[in-house]
């Protein structure tokens, strides 16, 4: 029973409800919380809905099309639709609302995609980031229309680069379009960014802009003309064809010149552009002196090179004393680089003869003149020489030396003579090292009579010697009593000798040949003995003057002893150098193997040569010094040493120093300095170079190549890179700063102060709105290493650009932010990440500050502040 009764007893449970909220439903909260704010957020940055008429839907995709101002994007393409009536397309774009105050009445948009032409490469950063539209913001700021139509191109606000606008008149367009490059002297100074047909539809209106550089080039008396393509003429004259550069030929040009005298011009001035330069009567004028009956005629005979015109006879003349006939005459200025006073100009006749006709066409249309470029200084007076005159100047013809205390009256043009029978011309006379060195011209044909032993004398003038057999008067004929000459007597073996002596009578020169006995002796110095023997022989220009005497051992080195015959011991100088000239000389190179083997002797006996070979040095105390071989005594110019201080300037032996390409000395050592912390490099400078390049502003720096988006530079140094030097002017000098990059003329410095150093470096750009405007010299620690300390230059024509309150930030790399709203990537150009950059900018106000004295110092921010990009603060370079 008890059991049972336990089994029927129960227990009731006692329920409570629990009124508090599950913590489940937080996260479902949460949830809307975030989606609300996300959706308030989305219509926030929506900013403004534009539509945007374009003709055609080419490269635009909705929600990645971005619209952008100076690169930075202020909208984004939500849709795209196609017109009501069919004709073109439009986007529903929104822009930013930060970017709002762009748009408004006369706002303009075009889209922007990468192109190609023969007159060059816009739209590369479109490459890397795709298609997108460019803004021009509204000039006044009216209320935002909500529809605008894309312009095809660039607009002419930002086509012209606030340069100066010039308005071309031509009858037709001919090879012009836009991007022609308008030329002066070669050289791009502007270019054409539109054209159109005039309201009277008979001329052409060509707009061009000349960049600010150069405007001062145009003025009122400028004249234009096209130098597009290819263009003949027929006329009796024969065929005239006309060739300009590739480049012109393909995508057009016109060319300018300006005479002086003219007034600048004010923007949008209209010119006329001439179809030739014949046409404009532009050239270089130069004044020609005709020979008498030159039968050309006085306005449009040709003057011709290589059978092109290159320029034209405006006006014949009497000079002042009406003895001879001067030509007025253009020529074209791409041929001013032969203008020179060697330049002659030759008579080209009509000749009729037994043995051919020349220039029969002369005869009827008149002659003409040839250009004979020479060389010498720049010149606007030349002669003109008929053709037998000619052949006398350019005469093949073998080049003497005679050297003398006095030029015994003597002028370039006295005859040299053989027995009274002329054989040679006096071309120069000129006083160096306080001797008369005149240069006579013997013709090809009588070279044989220069012989070892030759004596040269002065004739011309009437003479009277007393003498054992009585008074000896000579009077030469009435042509040399005038001019004078100069006479000689051949005697001795033949030789290759290129200077003698000049006496002044031909007693004197006899006296001399029997003073040309004994000899002189002389001690050279050398390292080791070279492959010689007693009686080895004294070579100069292979001919043997002298001959080794004996030789001796002394400290370091050996002394040998030779003599050289006493008439010769006038070719010994002091800028005489000594070479063993034993064996065979082989020089192998990149060009090919020049094997040069000595005369026989020399190759049984051994020998040693010497000649005259400024700036070499050539003496070990008072001894003579002997090099090894020819080669090695050429390249012993001076020496000198160039310091540097950096870890990234790498130098090794045998590196080359180069002038504009041409090798001018070679690096022979470096050597730590570990007193001063710093390398030298020991160099030696070619001999004739030693006068310029070692002043004391010579500027040397090693080339290395840049490879950027702008193109490449140096391309050469990538195989091997070499040391540039720029020569200078002073006193000279012999250790020189091995810099990092070329000089800057008259380039302004500041500094930059900031708290890393960062990606910067030496090198490394100044950009002003991402144009190159300069570079950083240097990057050092502060005084007190409580800051990096950064030295720039500015390129002088952009130094107005920084002003006393102008900021700098860094732009090299990638600016990353990574927040609850997603990540914020900010990146300068591609070139900038590449090589790094720093930029700067001034602040809009309605005084613009001063200009930044050299030295200023300012503060390398990180980054940019979003206002500072959106500066436009107007800056005039004057």
């Amino acid at each position: 029973m008890s059991n049972e009764n336990q089994q029927q007893k129960y227990y009731s449970p006692d329920i409570k409800k629990d009124r508090r909220i599950s913590p489940l439903w937080i996260l479902p909260i949460l949830t809307i919380a975030l989606a609300g704010w996300l959706l308030v957020k989305a219509v926030h940055d929506a900013g403004q809905r534009v539509q945007i008429y374009f003709s055609d839907a080419q490269g635009l995709i909705a929600g990645r099309t971005t619209i952008r101002y100076q690169g930075l994007e202020v909208g984004m393409v939500r849709d795209i639709n196609l017109s009501e009536d069919l004709t073109n397309i439009y986007v529903d774009a929104d822009i930013y609302p930060e970017a709002t105050k762009l748009l408004g009445e006369d706002t303009k948009f075009w889209l922007v995609k990468p192109s190609a032409s023969l007159s060059g490469i816009s739209g590369l950063d479109a490459l890397v980031s795709g298609n997108y539209i460019a803004i021009f913001p509204a000039t006044k700021s009216d209320s935002a229309k909500s529809k605008y139509v894309a312009l095809e191109s660039v607009p002419t606000e930002l086509a012209v680069n606030d340069g100066l606008t010039v308005t071309l008149k031509a009858k037709d367009l001919g090879g012009i379009s836009v991007g022609s490059k308008i030329v002066y002297k070669k050289i791009p100074i502007g270019e054409v960014y539109s054209f159109k047909l005039d309201s009277n539809a008979e001329t052409v209106s060509i707009n061009a802009s000349i960049q600010n550089e150069f405007s001062h080039i145009i003025t009122d008396k400028s004249r234009f003309w096209n130098v597009s393509g290819i263009g003949a003429s027929v006329g009796f004259q024969g065929v005239d064809i006309r060739l300009e550069s590739l480049s012109a030929i393909l995508a057009g040009a016109i060319a300018v010149d300006s005479p002086d005298g003219g007034e600048p011009v004010k923007a949008g001035t209209d010119f006329r552009l001439y179809k030739d330069l014949k046409t404009a009567g532009r050239g270089i004028p130069i004044q020609i002196a005709l020979p008498d009956n030159s039968n050309l005629k006085a306005n449009g005979s040709p003057i011709m090179y290589r059978g092109l015109e290159i320029g034209r006879i405006n006006n014949l003349a009497l000079n002042g004393k009406r003895d001879s006939i001067i030509a007025s005459a253009s020529i074209e200025p791409a041929f001013s680089d032969m203008l020179n006073q060697g330049t002659l100009f030759l008579l080209e006749e009509a000749k009729v003869s037994l043995s051919g006709v020349e220039n029969l066409s002369n005869l009827i249309t008149g002659n003409f003149l040839t250009l004979v470029p020479g060389n010498g200084n720049q010149a606007r007076d030349f002669i003109a020489v008929k053709q037998d005159e000619l052949d006398r100047v350019q005469a093949k013809s073998i080049s003497i030396r005679l050297l003398s205390e006095n030029s015994f009256g003597l002028e370039p043009g006295s005859s040299v003579l053989y027995r009274g029978i002329p054989v040679g011309t006096l071309n120069s006379v000129e006083l160096i090292n306080d001797q008369v060195a005149m240069d006579i011209a013997i013709d090809i044909e009588y070279k044989d009579l220069i012989r070892s032993q030759n004596r040269f004398f002065v004739t011309g003038s009437a003479t009277a010697e007393l003498t054992k057999a009585g008074l000896s008067v000579t009077v030469p004929p009435a042509k040399q009593l005038l001019t004078g000459s100069i006479s000689f007597v051949s005697e001795g073996a033949k030789t290759e000798r290129a200077e003698f002596a000049l006496f002044q009578t031909k007693s004197l020169a006899e006296l001399a040949k029997h003073d040309q006995t004994g000899s002189m002796r002389l001690t050279l110095f050398a390292d080791e003995l070279p492959p010689i023997q007693e009686g080895s022989p004294v070579l100069y220009r292979n001919m043997q003057v002298g001959s080794v005497s004996n030789y001796s051992l002394t400290d370091g080195g050996v002394y040998i002893h030779t003599s050289i015959d006493n008439k010769y011991k006038h070719l010994v100088t002091p800028q005489t150098v000594f070479w063993n000239r034993s064996g065979v000389e082989i020089d192998a190179s990149l060009s090919g193997v020049h094997v040069k083997a000595a005369p026989l002797k020399t190759l049984i006996d051994g020998g040693i040569a010497f000649d005259n070979m400024p700036g070499i040095d050539n003496k070990t105390g008072k001894n003579w010094k002997l090099y090894q071989d020819f080669n090695s005594a050429r390249k012993f110019g001076q020496s000198i040493t160039l310091y540097t201080t950096t870890t990234e300037q790498q130098v090794n032996k045998g590196m080359a120093l180069k002038y504009q390409g041409v090798k001018v000395g070679e690096v022979m050592l470096t050597v730590p300095d570990f007193e001063k912390e710093r390398v030298e490099v020991i160099a030696r400078i070619l001999p004739e170079y030693v006068h310029q390049l070692t002043t004391a502003s010579t500027y040397y720096w090693i080339v290395k190549p840049q490879i950027g988006l702008n193109g490449v530079k140096n391309l050469s140094a990538i195989v091997s890179q070499y040391i540039a030097v720029e020569p200078g002017k002073g006193k000279n000098a012999k250790v020189f700063e091995l810099n990092d990059f070329p000089k800057v003329e008259n380039g302004v410095e500041f500094t930059l102060q900031s708290e890393t150093r960062g990606s910067i470096k030496p090198g490394t750009p100044i950009l002003y709105r991402d144009i190159e405007v300069g570079r950083v010299t240097s990057v050092e620690l502060g005084t007190f290493a409580d800051r990096v300390i950064s030295n720039i230059q500015i390129d002088p024509h952009y130094a107005y650009l920084v002003r006393a309150n102008s900021v700098f930030w860094n732009v090299s790399g990638l600016d990353v932010q990574i927040g609850l709203s997603g990540a914020n990537i900010k990146a300068g150009t591609v070139d900038s990440l590449i090589r790094g950059g720093i930029t700067f900018s001034t602040p809009e106000g309605n005084q613009l500050q001063p200009k930044a004295k050299p030295g200023q110092s300012f503060y390398l921010n990180k980054s940019a502040e979003e206002k500072w990009t959106k500066w436009r603060t107007a800056i005039p370079s004057h």
